[in-house]
């Protein structure tokens, strides 16, 4: 036990070294409010003990002269569905293109607009959509918080009082909006989930249930599959570099009951030597009959020991 938790410990260290400001962090705020990202394959293969169903597609380093580019913690498809957006720790966004292309391509990379409410840091760590209206609800850590965000640039915030309780650099970092209108939000330590019969932003009382990933991983970005299901991402810290291991697991909306364990499902682990970082944001395209594609983007923490990094996974989840 002892040992366990000076291992824990020394990974801890290695991690605050890795995103210390100074000399190892990019810091601009100056920068340029568009850049060119650069996309570069990574030579990586079929990480040993993946399901059959699951198959790793590609894999690139996403590379930008913007020193303002990067710290990404939830990702969502486009509007259009040819490109992505991700949000950061700082607030921003950024509008990627979907590889794979050749040569660089423009990437927007832009503040969000500060809502007055909040106080700073205004640090997004989760995103959820209605591809129907375009309106979208950004998870806010430090304030434990849900904003919601129209098309024509209004929002509204709200901090459940469900989430109250949750600690303040460890919120709402996974949140989803279900096909049918009803929200899940995990908290990123405790266990802690909600599942909200519509927007949170109605004020409604959520049903209140847990989850217990195994070893000490903690949830970082869910999405729903087009069966109904969702896939959580989850990260935990190794004694490795980067010191990250991350897990995909599956569950059932349907298995959610008050006050129980949401029953999960182990389905990967990305913790390959080429392929380890901090992932935290993922998003789900479908592909197909039975398929879809599952994109996760890895968080640098702005820091220029770590990579930005875009992987594509196929997942033939029919029977």
């Amino acid at each position: 036990m002892r040992k366990t938790r000076i291992t824990r410990l020394a990974v801890v260290a290695a991690l605050a070294v890795l995103i210390a400001p100074g000399t190892w962090l990019r810091d601009d705020p100056n920068a340029a409010p568009s850049d060119l990202v650069q996309l570069e394959p990574l030579d990586v293969t079929q990480p040993e003990g993946w399901p059959a169903e699951l198959t790793l597609e590609g894999a690139w380093n996403v590379a930008n002269s913007n020193p303002a580019f990067g710290g990404y913690s939830a990702l969502r498809v486009d509007q259009e569905g040819t490109g992505f957006i991700a949000y950061s720790d700082r607030g921003t966004y950024a509008q990627l293109p979907r590889p794979p292309f050749t040569g660089s391509a423009r990437a927007q990379t832009a503040v969000v607009p500060r809502d007055p409410l909040l106080r700073d840091p205004q640090d997004i760590e989760s995103v959820t959509a209605d591809p129907a209206t375009g309106t979208i609800w950004l998870g806010y850590e430090d304030h434990n918080a849900i904003r919601r965000y129209s098309p024509n640039g209004t929002s509204q915030i709200v901090q459940p009082q469900a989430m109250a309780g949750w600690k303040t650099n460890a919120g709402p970092e996974s949140m989803v909006r279900l096909s049918d209108g009803r929200f899940i939000v995990l908290a990123e330590a405790g266990g802690d989930g909600l599942l909200f019969a519509d927007d949170p932003l109605n004020n409604e009382e959520p049903l209140k249930f847990s989850i217990l990933p195994p070893g000490e991983f903690l949830p970082t970005d869910m999405a729903q599959l087009p069966d109904g299901r969702v896939l959580i991402l989850f990260r935990d810290l190794t004694l490795a570099f980067p010191p990250f291991a991350s897990m995909v697991m599956v569950a059932d909306p349907a298995e959610i009951r008050e006050g129980e364990l949401w029953p999960l499902t182990e389905l990967a682990r990305i913790d390959a030597a080429g392929l380890r970082e901090n992932y935290e944001g993922m998003a789900i395209k479908p592909d197909g009959e039975g398929a879809a594609s599952v994109w996760l983007i890895a968080d640098d923490n702005l820091s220029m020991l770590q990579r930005t990094l875009l992987l594509k996974l196929r997942y033939e989840y029919a029977d």
